[in-house]
């Protein structure tokens, strides 16, 4: 198993490009990372980074996985577990202009991933890209005056800057009032500890009020509050102080999105492009599949780079697969485990001794395996063989 890994991971880039599809000119790319904890501590790709498994102890990797623009997996990349993640997308560009071949391309990244480097690099190949703003940046572009709060509504709307980058504000309701839900929860939650310290601290005369503020201070910056929430000290009792000014600050931009881009008006509407972005949720949907709901490529128990580099791409093949047997079988109300399921009793059967090795396929289904049969690739003739059904 461990020559097969070696052996994926030096024909990766030929593979990935045999599975590939032709691009036309101005085909979009969506690229997003994700992290994988690890199982021990010798994986020579293992580092302590950014996590999003919450996995606090365990050490990790950083997979990017690129897809076209309906999601379907073209290339995955394995880092160091602590490679920020601006800093992987120079391999993406080089793999699409050398390995594949494609130009004019317009590259769809999540926020706060295609900074200043990598619209350099994206600019030298002639690509185009399409992200999203951080809330600093949307905060800077709003105090220069390139955009306004009255832009941000339900209806997409377009600005474009002198240097002849698009940006298309918005803003969503539903978002409006879950994460000032969220925030209102979180406050709460904040006042219930520092009102049991409260108590905690008037059955204990000696106790140190400088340790009660510490701690309120540590609760308020956990749940990001410290903007507009301070803890004071009155008398034995720690108080939280609210600011409503800085908080009604922090609400103006609940909900507020700004998709930002390269791509001439005469190539994409406004609409096209924030849709382009929110296409993002399909290599999300993809992490997921890779990650938990089906696939699991984690825990790794390797330690070699070369085996973890073909391990995932193991995963993304698998994956390939998954998503080709999801779009076959939805028409027949199916999910893929319903698919696998049915799929297991389609299998080899012995014609007489199963010490003598004679086994072939069925020339006969149950209507539920036929059913599924229908819809993927024709089985071969149902011919002898000497193999076992392993």
């Amino acid at each position: 198993m461990y020559e097969a890994l070696d052996w994926l991971a030096l024909e990766q880039s030929r593979i990935e490009r045999a599975l590939a599809h032709p691009s036309s000119p101005g085909a979009v790319f969506l690229y997003d990372v994700t992290s994988s904890y690890l199982e021990g501590q010798r994986n020579e790709l293992a580092a302590a980074g950014y996590n999003r498994d919450g996995k606090r102890y365990k050490k990790q990797i950083v997979v990017g996985l690129l897809t076209d623009v309906e999601g379907d997996p073209l290339s995955v990349q394995v880092y160091e577990g602590n490679r920020a993640d601006p800093t992987t997308v120079a391999d993406q560009v080089h793999k699409l202009a050398k390995d594949f071949g494609v130009r004019e391309v317009v590259f769809v990244g999540d926020r706060g991933m295609l900074k200043a480097q990598g619209r350099q690099l994206l600019a030298e190949q002639c690509f185009r890209f399409v992200t999203a703003l951080t809330e600093p940046q949307i905060r800077k572009l709003l105090a220069a005056g390139t955009l306004r709060l009255e832009l941000f509504t339900e209806t997409v709307a377009e600005v474009t800057s002198c240097e002849g980058l698009r940006y298309i504000p918005r803003r969503n309701p539903a978002s409006v009032e879950r994460e000032r839900s969220r925030r209102a929860d979180q406050l709460a939650t904040v006042r219930r500890k520092v009102e049991a310290r409260n108590t905690w601290l008037e059955k204990r005369p000696q106790a140190s009020t400088k340790v009660s503020l510490k701690l309120a201070e540590r609760w308020v910056r956990l749940y990001k509050l410290q903007s507009f929430v301070t803890p004071r000290l009155v008398k034995r009792r720690v108080v939280l102080e609210v600011s409503k000014e800085r908080q009604h600050d922090v609400e103006l931009l609940d909900g507020c999105y700004v998709v930002v881009s390269d791509v001439p008006g005469d190539k994409a509407s406004a609409q096209q492009l924030w849709e382009r972005y929110g296409g993002l949720q399909q290599v999300e949907r993809d992490f997921r599949d890779l990650k938990t709901s089906l696939l699991e490529i984690r825990p790794l128990f390797l330690r070699k780079a070369s085996r973890t580099r073909g391990h995932a791409l193991v995963s993304m093949l698998a994956l390939k697969l998954a998503r080709e047997l999801r779009r076959r079988v939805q028409p027949l109300g199916l999910t893929i485990d319903d698919a696998l399921d049915r799929l297991q009793a389609v299998r080899l059967v012995t014609l007489a001794d199963p010490q003598l090795g004679l086994w072939r396929l069925p020339s006969r289904w149950d209507a539920q395996q036929q059913q599924l049969l229908d819809v993927l690739p024709p089985l071969p003739a149902p011919l002898l063989s000497r193999h076992a059904a392993a």
